[in-house]
């Protein structure tokens, strides 16, 4: 498959397992948004590798395969920080994050931070619209790291590895700020700037 037929597996798959996911509220009225969903994911999956991108598609028919939801189990591993006491109840039905696994995370969530912080001094007032970046009270509000971060604990080793290696033969090319212009373009924006003053 080419580059844009990966993607759009990756993001069909991604949709499939978020329509299974249920809250404890009920479903989310995100869930009934595939437009939205599909502008979000395709905007991170064009700023990776497609080494990068073909393991993660891997990853998904694989879990598919053993019955697994990545991205319930995305959800269910945020609720460290934002629901503690339901988590500790959870805990024993997600897959164990192993010790390699949680340092790549960590060293992907750092660069990540710093691409954020990049982006924000530029565009803040893009920035402002998104999730906080961290901070916050328990169980206030889900922030982007810790999106990011449990969202990474569901990739193999492997995609980690193929995606830490990718970042750090070019750690210039920020990633967060190549999705957000691919994401203001989607939403009809010419250019960030635009999208940025438009947002003041």
């Amino acid at each position: 498959m080419d580059r844009n037929n990966v993607e759009k597996a990756v993001v069909s798959l991604e949709w499939e397992m978020f329509q299974k996911v249920k809250g404890i509220n009920g479903r989310a009225s995100c869930q009934d948004n595939l437009e939205t969903f599909v502008i979000m994911r395709s905007s991170q999956f064009e700023s990776w590798d497609l080494n990068v991108v073909k393991s993660y598609l891997r990853d998904l028919v694989e879990a598919i395969q053993q019955e697994r939801n990545l991205v319930m189990e995305k959800y269910a591993y945020m609720m460290e920080e934002t629901d503690p006491k339901y988590f500790a109840r959870i805990k024993h039905l997600l897959p164990p994050v192993t010790d390699k696994a949680k340092s790549l995370v960590d060293k992907i969530v750092s660069q990540y931070e710093d691409w954020v912080k990049e982006f924000a001094a530029k565009y803040p007032n893009i920035r402002k619209n998104g999730r906080a970046m961290d901070g916050g009270s328990i169980g206030e509000r889900v922030t982007l790291l810790n999106y990011l971060k449990c969202e990474l604990y569901t990739y193999s080793e492997h995609t980690l590895e193929l995606y830490w290696d990718s970042i750090l033969k070019n750690k210039e090319f920020n990633r967060y700020w190549y999705s957000m212009e691919k994401m203001a373009q989607a939403y009809g924006y010419q250019t960030l700037d635009e999208a940025e003053a438009d947002l003041k």
